[in-house]
């Protein structure tokens, strides 16, 4: 959840469908935040089995337009959040042999103009989910990292525009998304199956076996997209 009522809001919608969880609230681009979160969680449960690393904002503007405060931002709750709430949960999840699982985005395989900082943000957990991988390898951990596409939105879900102002997300009409049921379908069969890589949408696994085949014709597309939506 983005803020605290909304938190207890879903938690009690949970709690009175029969579902036995727990909530706490956090920064997770605050490391003290995070060891918080980690340390509420086996203080409850006595153990971490899967930790999904879903905090995410988007940001909007190239990287000329862009102020260096909003680059800062969009890597402390994106990239940082993730990586510090995996330090927090590593010792607990090496104890059960379980899950960790990144949520990327199809902006984290190829670069999109105008989304700079988002993009860097989501392609930099490709990297640290790499270099994880073989740092725990032998442990028995699953490292994970989903690309997902354009899933349906909370109609509050906001995204900073270039100036660092949080502006409410546009409407997505014209575009496919997928249902938030669907993606979260997704997400648990990569933990089921222990996989490592996945792409989500049609769209999404041509844009990643393009990009691996010929990122000059993906660089091409996009480009093409970008300065339409520009114009």
């Amino acid at each position: 959840a983005r803020n605290e009522d909304r938190m207890n809001k879903t938690y009690e919608e949970f709690k009175t469908n029969g579902f036995e969880l727990t909530a706490c609230s956090g920064d997770v681009s605050k490391y003290k935040d995070c060891v918080k979160i980690i340390e509420h969680t086996i203080s409850t449960y006595g153990k971490i089995d899967i930790l999904i690393n879903n905090a995410g904002i988007s940001a909007e503007g190239t990287l000329e337009e862009t102020k260096p405060d909003v680059f800062k931002q969009i890597m402390e709750v994106n990239f940082l959040g993730s990586v510090y709430m995996t330090r927090a949960a590593l010792p607990y999840i090496k104890q059960t042999r379980g899950s960790i699982l990144f949520v990327g985005s199809l902006a984290g395989i190829h670069g999109l103009g105008n989304y700079s900082a988002y993009c860097s943000s989501k392609m930099a957990l490709t990297a640290v989910v790499e270099s994880l991988r073989k740092e725990v390898h032998g442990t028995g951990i699953h490292i994970g990292i989903a690309y997902v596409g354009f899933t349906e939105n909370d109609p509050e879900k906001t995204y900073f525009d270039n100036n660092g102002h949080i502006k409410a997300l546009p409407d997505r009409e014209k575009i496919k998304q997928v249902s938030v049921k669907k993606t979260v379908l997704q997400l648990m069969r990569m933990i089921e199956k222990r996989k490592y890589k996945s792409a989500f949408t049609p769209l999404g696994k041509l844009n990643a076996i393009l990009n691996r085949i010929s990122p000059y014709i993906v660089h091409n597309i996009l480009l093409r997209v970008y300065r339409k939506n520009r114009n």
